[in-house]
């Protein structure tokens, strides 16, 4: 039996504006005077890789596309425009080339959204990239009559602060009969590049098993059993 899983999560955080600015860096008072529109964002790291996703919470207007902007609080540094999610229509970024020091560092965040030719309003808030949650990795399980082997897919490169994150969190691979945990493995995977395959032995005969696997984070994000 082959089986493949993966999970997705929803964002916490968002933002809109006003403006389409050229430039690639723009003085933080430039967006001072737009209005506000409540949204939520969440940062999460997803297949090890550091997204950024946003919900406006007013979804009765028509569609539109998001700009998104950030600084790093820690530095003295001008807004710098994302340009792999500059005037896209998806709600989310991928940051993690952004982001590669200083997980520790606050970041402000703002989205700008444009709905046809206006520039709506502007969302922002404070971003933590060391606090986002571990998703599940892709991973595929294959049965056999005395035991199963489960593969977790981890992408060939990695950047050092997710590896470590994803290093010091436990990982936990739950093995379920119906509704009854019957183990909880927790193997060290300190290769977080390429693919990590745990074996689950000892099964029983003539046995349906399910199988999830998520780090233990808090909160953890666990995949579909």
């Amino acid at each position: 039996m082959r089986s493949r899983c993966t999970v997705s999560a929803v964002g916490l955080l968002s933002l809109c504006l006003v403006v389409s600015a050229s430039l690639e860096t723009i003085t933080t008072s430039a967006f001072d005077g737009y209005p506000d529109e409540p949204c939520t964002i969440n940062i999460t790291i997803r297949n090890s890789r550091l997204i950024l996703s946003w919900e406006l919470e007013n979804k009765s207007g028509p569609p539109a596309n998001y700009t998104l902007w950030y600084t790093v609080m820690s530095k003295d540094e001008n807004l710098t425009k994302v340009k792999n999610c500059s005037d896209t229509t998806k709600s989310s970024c991928d940051v993690t080339d952004k982001w590669l020091e200083g997980m520790e560092s606050y970041v402000v965040a703002i989205v700008i959204v444009h709905r046809g030719d206006l520039t709506v309003c502007r969302c922002s808030d404070y971003i933590v990239p060391a606090n986002a949650p571990l998703e599940p990795p892709e991973f595929e399980i294959v049965g056999f009559t005395d035991h199963i082997n489960v593969t977790m897919e981890f992408p060939p490169v990695t950047s050092k602060i997710i590896q470590e994150k994803m290093k010091t969190t436990p990982f936990v691979i739950k093995e379920q009969i119906g509704d009854s945990v019957r183990k909880k493995h927790e193997p060290k995977v300190n290769n977080v590049t390429g693919n990590f395959t745990f074996v689950l032995r000892d099964l029983l005969p003539k046995t349906n098993y399910c199988v999830s696997l998520y780090f233990d984070d808090d909160p953890a994000i666990k995949s579909p059993s």
